[in-house]
Formats: structure tokens, sequence, C-alpha cells
């Protein structure tokens, strides 16, 4: 185990070597008075901020309103005159619910939009692009929030792309009309189909913001990071980017909670839709498929979101199409689309469930693992911390050690990160690192945490350290950069973790024992998935 201690001497001259890359890597070119570019729809006008280029509410694809709800994605059509990005479009039609880590605003399912952030508008700069996919367990989320839209970040030397997709039932929900009238296409993971086409979009525009279209990392959070897996077990996505970063994601591994009911499967999905949408007074027994879908798609956006509950789950689907197995299943046979990949976990991922009252508690993990188990696995745990730390390892943390190994089984880079360091503000107040914490200091947004009324210099540090990881593995496939901490590769014979905490530490087998043991039992509960 190697050490990196936030001390005296050792921990200056890291801080100060952190810096000095960080201003070696930052780009500016043109004047900031000219905000003007011109894209394959049309021409736009960003603004600036802190010498960085933003345009916000950019058109990728037409609204899927009317006969286009409940399609893929129609890539947008070009407008006439200047389109001003000066303003973030509607969050995705999404219900309010008390467990909103951020301030929702308008709401629409005019909503396919995208904003970039970049220092540079020279088309011959070339610099890398990180496109953002944001979570909130596929039912709600933006890219609008403040926490994923500074300058500090595309600061660094990157192009930032933050993303809304379509959410809950308008993005994820089957049905077995939707086969019927449209037999080519997907039924349900039309959030999937607005993320092809954003990528899409990235692909043919990106240079016009001084980007590399042949350099495009996805990074995601949570349910951002299950659809970052999800994209990498998908064909149709090969080409559309070129490297990717999963935080915090379960996806590529755990089954759904109900796997007797074969969840993640289009029967139990169409199933799912079926409840819905006899709740909203759609006449499901109608032998006119086409009639059926009709009336669907005239249902006001208010009268959906009326009908939604906070418990109403509607989550991507092996549809046959799009998404052929279970990702674990894809990732398992080598299927998987190989870039460089980083993944990774927190220490208090159970603080999700602790915040949502609607879902599982972490309390139901104890019933499902057996005595015998706890007891060789976790013989110094009991209460409420045993539960907190077995939902971290049966989700996100095991899936990490497993989608890890398996992307370095295909011969490509691979780097696991657990991070485990608190605020100084939140330290007596929260236990450990919670579930979205990560994402502020990789965003340099620190500032804009409501919680933190003061960032301490080891704060600081903490986010310029992995603001510098992330950027260079953006850059170049591989974290590591002269003045940063060795973060070892994940190969064949060795599974290191960088964790980053009070220091920043490589774990060479990190939980091993625990993580042998959900990463077997999880299989099992996938292959009752397909039976």
């Amino acid at each position: 185990m190697r050490n990196f201690f936030f001390r005296d001497l050792a921990f200056k001259s890291l801080f100060t070597a952190i810096i000095l890359a960080q201003g070696a890597c930052s780009y500016l070119s043109g004047s900031l008075n000219s905000h003007l570019v011109s894209i394959d729809s049309g021409l736009l006008r960003g603004s600036a901020v802190n010498d960085v280029y933003v345009f916000k509410g950019i058109p990728y694809a037409e609204a899927p309103v009317g006969d286009l709800r409940w399609r893929s994605t129609k890539a947008i059509e070009p407008w006439e005159g200047v389109h001003v990005a000066d303003r973030y479009a509607a969050d995705c039609a999404q219900i309010y619910n008390s467990s909103l880590w951020f301030e929702l605003g308008d709401v629409s399912e005019d909503c396919l939009k995208l904003n970039v952030w970049s220092p540079s508008l020279n088309p011959n700069e070339k610099l890398p692009v990180m496109v953002w996919i944001h979570g909130g367990g596929y039912i709600n989320g933006s890219g609008n929030i403040k926490r994923l839209n500074s300058p500090k970040l595309a600061s660094q030397g990157v192009v930032l792309v933050t993303v809304n997709y379509r959410l809950s039932a308008f993005g994820f929900m089957s049905h077995p009309a939707f086969s019927a009238t449209n037999p080519d296409q997907a039924n349900g993971n039309f959030a999937f189909y607005d993320l092809l086409e954003s990528l899409r979009w990235v692909q043919r525009n990106i240079d016009q913001f001084g980007g590399d279209a042949d350099n495009v990392t996805i990074v995601g959070e949570s349910a951002g990071a299950g659809m970052v897996n999800t994209l990498l077990a998908m064909p149709r996505a090969e080409g559309l980017f070129h490297r990717a970063i999963s935080q915090s994601s379960a996806v590529g591994l755990s089954a759904e909670p109900f796997t007797a009911k074969k969840a993640g499967r289009l029967r139990a999905s169409n199933r799912n839709g079926l409840s819905f949408t006899t709740r909203l007074g759609i006449d499901n027994n109608e032998p006119d498929q086409e009639a059926s879908v009709k009336a669907m798609r005239a249902l006001s956006t208010e009268t959906i979101l009326s009908a939604l509950t906070p418990r109403d789950r509607f989550t991507p689907v092996v549809d046959g199409h799009l998404l052929t197995d279970q990702v674990a299943v894809l990732f398992t046979q080598g299927k998987q689309i190989k870039v460089p990949y980083i993944t990774g976990a927190v220490d208090w991922e159970a603080s999700i469930a602790r915040r949502i009252p609607e879902r599982p508690q972490p309390e139901m993990t104890t019933r499902i693992i057996p005595d015998e188990v706890k007891r060789n696995l976790y013989p110094a745990l009991s209460g409420s911390i045993l539960a907190d730390v077995l939902f971290r390892d049966m989700g996100a943390l095991s899936a990490s050690s497993y989608t890890a190994k398996t992307m370095a089984q295909q011969g490509v880079n691979v780097y696991r990160f657990y991070f485990s360091y608190v605020a100084e503000d939140r330290r007596g107040i929260q236990p450990g690192a919670a579930h979205q914490d990560e994402i502020a200091f990789i965003f340099g947004t620190l500032d804009n945490e409501t919680d933190l009324n003061n960032i301490s210099q080891k704060d600081q540090f903490v986010s310029d350290l992995m603001q510098s990881y992330w950027v260079q593995f953006a850059r170049t496939g591989n974290p590591n950069a002269q003045g940063l901490p060795f973060w070892p590769a994940v190969s064949l014979e060795q599974s290191p973790t960088l964790e980053i905490g009070n220091e920043v530490a490589v774990r060479d087998q990190l939980f091993q024992e625990r993580m042998t043991y959900h990463v077997n039992r999880n299989l099992d509960l996938l292959q009752g998935t397909r039976q």
C-alpha cells in the first residue's frame, strides 16, 4: 500500500504541482467579445464567464411531443436567424419530490437541449470533450443544475457538455402497443435515443466549440453512470465516444430488486406500462393498437405528471433493439465497447436510500444476506452501520469491481476509485462521503454546495486533485500525470483501487473477500432474470 498524506511539506508540494499542472493545461483562443458560432442547425450566440465561453439550452433534437412522444429521437431541424443561447432550457418533465437535491425549475417535454462550456472557439484547438450524463434514478435530474455547470472544469482545457434527456414514463415506459405500432424501434429506452442523438450532435458540431470529435469522454453518476455502462453495452453507440467514466453505478452487475418478476426484461416492463396507462384512463383492451397509442400521445404533460408518484419506477429495459441483453451478461461475453474506463463508488452510498423514504431502506440488506456471511465478512459491524456498508458493497462497490475486471479482460486501460473524503464542514454531520458528494469536487463547484459555509485548503486540494485526474484521463485515456499520486491500472492479475480520502492511497485488494461474495451472488440473481 502506498500513502500520500495531507501533511506539511508533502501536502504543500503536491498542492503546488497540481495548480501548476492545471495552469499549463488552460487554453484560450480568440476574443471573448465574439460569442457567435455556426453549427449544422444554424447560428448560436453565447456568452462568457471567467474567460470561458458558455452556450446554454442548445436544441439537439426536436421536441418529443405530440406524435413524437414515445418515439425514437428526431434530429433538430435547422432554424433561421441567430439562436440566443444565454439561458438554460426547461428541465425535462418530472415530478417534484422531497428528495430532490436541486431547485427544480420549469418542466417541459420540450427539453432535449444541452449546454456547452469551452475555453476556446477555435475549431483547430482539438480539446478533449467531456459529456456529462446526470443522475436521478431515471425519474429526476437535470443537466442545468449549478453543481454541473461551472467554468472551472472547462478552464482546465476541456469542452464540457451537459445533457438533458427524457425521464420517468416519458423516457423509459414500455407498452405492448409501442411494439405493435413501431416494431423497428425500441420499446421503452427512449432516453437512450436522446443520448445517442446528443452524441451524434457532438460528433457533428463540437469542433465549432474548440472540441475534438475523436476524443469524447462520457461521464455519469448514479443513474447517469448506469446509462454510461449501458451505452458501453449498446452497439449503436460504437464510435460516438472514446472513453468512459462511471461513478456510483450498480448497473453492470446488480439485478433490479424484484428478480422473480424478471425485472429489466421487456415483458415485466410492459406490465408496468399497462398498469400506469390504465391509471391514466387508457383502454388497454382496445383492439386497435394505433388508437391506443394515439390516445396516449393525446394526453397532456400535466395529466401524465399528475398520475406519477415517487414510487413509480420506469428504468432501462432489455428491448432487443438498442439493448440486447442484461449489461452484466454483455460485459461477461466481452461484447461491450472497448474504451479506457474509470469506475468507482463512494463510502456512504446508502445516503441515497436514507434520503428517499419511498425506496427500500438499507436495513433490508441485512435481511437478505445470511447471518453466517455477515458474521464472516462483517464481524465487527451491526445495526445501521452494517446496513449502510452492505448497501454500498452489494451495489455500486461490487459493480465497480466487476465492471473494472471485465473491462480489463478486454485489454483496455481501466482505473478504479473509492471516494471517502468528507468535506470539513460535513464532518460530524454525515458518517462518510455521501452519494453525489464527489461531483462538486470534480466540477470545482464546492462554492455552490449550500451546506458548505467554508471550503478548507484540504477541500480545495481534493477538488483540484480530482479535476486533474479526470481531465488528464479525458485527454489521454490515462489519469496519471507528472506531479499527481500514481494511480495504477486494473489488470488481470491485480485489482488496485485509488482511495481518495483523508489520505490518497492505493488499496491493492479493497474489501476483496466481500467483493467476491457479492459479485457471485449478483451474477446468480441476474441468471434468475433470464430463465
